[in-house]
């Protein structure tokens, strides 16, 4: 298409709004000074020339919250049944020492794909 002085080959742009706040802005706004560019061609330079995302992440995490849940049931179940029964047999005990420790390296990864 044709368009600008002299007619031009170039391609149409179109605006696209985003929200950010001010500290954000602001953060937006040094970056593209600092890099000696517009705002407007630094984020277009940000979103055409970085890494794209990830997109399992949020699968990922719902996953682990699942098996942190499912471990979580499972314990509560085992509290349950040994303060019913007014004793704890030492392979519950074990048992549950056993999920506790699986629960701490679930929540260990659930932060790790969190950052």
């Amino acid at each position: 298409m044709l368009i600008g002085r002299g007619k031009q080959l170039i391609e149409p742009r179109k605006n696209f709004t985003i929200r950010l706040s001010d500290r954000e802005r602001e953060q937006t706004e040094y970056d593209a000074r600092v890099n000696n560019m517009k705002v407007s061609d630094y984020v277009r330079y940000l979103i055409t020339h970085s890494g794209r995302l990830d997109t399992s992440f949020a699968s990922d995490r719902r996953e682990l919250i699942r098996q942190i849940s499912g471990l979580c049931n499972n314990y509560n179940q085992m509290t349950k049944i040994a303060n019913g029964g007014g004793y704890v047999f030492d392979s519950t005990m074990k048992d549950a020492n056993h999920l506790m420790k699986q629960i701490k390296e679930k929540m260990k990864e659930l932060a790790g794909k969190w950052q």
